[in-house]
Order: C-alpha cells, then sequence, then structure tokens
C-alpha cells in the first residue's frame, strides 16, 4: 500500500512539475504592428523632384490612410552608404494589424474620394514617377514586442 501511495505521490509530483512550467510559461513576444517596406532607387539628377513627391503626395496618401485605415506611422529613410545593388531610400509604413481585402478595398475607396482620384489615376501618376525612381522591391514585417 504505501508502495502505491508513494508510486502515486512520485507521479503527481511529476506532473505538477512537468505542468507548471508549461503552465508559467508563456510566449516572451506579441505582435504589436506590420511594417511594410520599399526599397527605391532613385535615379540620377532625380532626389529632389522624388523627396518633393514623396513630401507633397506621399505625406497626403499616408495621412488619408492613418484616418481611414490602419496605418499608424511612416518613416523615409535614406541609406547614406549603399553599395552596389542597395537602395537609396526605404519607405516604410507602419498598420496596426493585417487588413482584409473588403477593409483594404474600402479604404482605398475612402482615400480616392478625398484625393479626387481613381485607381487608373493613381496608375498612371505611378508611371509618371518612373524617370524618377524604380521600385526595388518590397518586404512585410511583422514588429514583436518582448515582454
Amino acid at each position: 500500500m504505501t508502495r502505491k501511495l508513494t508510486g502515486a505521490f512520485v507521479a503527481a509530483a511529476l506532473l505538477v512539475g512537468f505542468a507548471a512550467p508549461a503552465a508559467a510559461e508563456e510566449s516572451r513576444y506579441e505582435p504589436v504592428s506590420v511594417w511594410n517596406v520599399s526599397d527605391i532607387d532613385v535615379l540620377d539628377g532625380q532626389f529632389e523632384n522624388y523627396m518633393t513627391w514623396l513630401a507633397d503626395e506621399w505625406v497626403k496618401f499616408r495621412k488619408l490612410n492613418a484616418i481611414h485605415g490602419n496605418e499608424i506611422g511612416y518613416h523615409v529613410l535614406v541609406n547614406t552608404a549603399p553599395r552596389d545593388g542597395e537602395p537609396d531610400l526605404y519607405l516604410v509604413t507602419i498598420n496596426k494589424d493585417f487588413q482584409k481585402i473588403a477593409e483594404g478595398l474600402a479604404t482605398e475607396m475612402k482615400i480616392n474620394e478625398s484625393m479626387a482620384k481613381d485607381r487608373k489615376q493613381f496608375e498612371k501618376e505611378g508611371a509618371e514617377r518612373a524617370p524618377m525612381r524604380k521600385v526595388m522591391g518590397t518586404i512585410e514585417l511583422v514588429e514583436l514586442q518582448l515582454k
């Protein structure tokens, strides 16, 4: 009988010993935002023109996206010593979370209305910026806050 109680006690102690760390162990991080980073190669002689466009149209779009969407911030970062094949600028937008397709389309419609433009106009203006810059790529990152 004592042997059975001792075995049960050891089994219970082992279960508690393994369960306690698992129960107490929680993730040491949590996702807090979604960062989209575009790599931009500014073409020769176009830096000031492109920066003017960013300061005017791009910032206006960012602010409207903050009002109507889930954007919470943006950054323009310059690569002060780009190596061959690296971008000159990184355009960063920060969102609260991933958007569902329907949410993104609703935000797009609100911004288009606010800017009095439609998708065709935005595409046309994008093509007009081609002599100023080349989009080398984009990356989507999730910011993790450590606990």
